[in-house]
């Protein structure tokens, strides 16, 4: 009885122990927090979300492209129209250079208005990075906003 104990004991232990290695090599990546509009009371709202490590993409980049898929609950509006994706996205100093394709001026039913959309923008960037403090925004190419903290 005592032997079945011990082993049972060291079986769990083990299992433990091989859950947490496999947590840890699996780990779901880093959480940031994105804000949306509601789409009935027209407050700001937040989803967390984890982001898995790229080797490709930095951290900014990566969190860009996620914002800008749009927002997983039906409730919220997406910032810009569906399809908006970052063409270039990239941090010098503590300035965040985003340029974004032009799907973000046809202005689709259901999302924020543009200026609504480039003020939730910083915000969410602004309040999961603290190494930026300035965004600029250029729509296919061309400056449209200059955003400081």
């Amino acid at each position: 009885m005592k032997k079945t104990v011990v082993i049972f004991g060291a079986v769990i232990i083990f299992s433990l122990g091989l859950s947490l290695v496999r947590w840890c090599f699996h780990f779901p990546g880093t959480r940031y927090i994105c804000m949306f509009e509601s789409a009935e009371s027209g407050k700001v709202c937040m989803e967390s979300r984890h982001l898995p490590k790229d080797s490709v993409r930095d951290d900014v980049h990566r969190y860009v492209d996620e914002l800008l898929l749009g927002p997983l609950a039906p409730e919220f509006r997406p910032l810009f129209t569906r399809g908006t994706k970052a063409l270039s996205c990239f941090v010098r100093d503590d300035v965040l250079y985003v340029n974004l394709s032009d799907e973000l001026i046809w202005q689709d039913d259901g999302v924020s208005d543009i200026a609504r959309g480039i003020e939730l923008f910083r915000k969410n960037i602004l309040h999961n990075f603290n190494n930026i403090h300035t965004i600029d925004v250029f729509v296919a190419g061309n400056q449209t906003h200059s955003v400081a903290k």
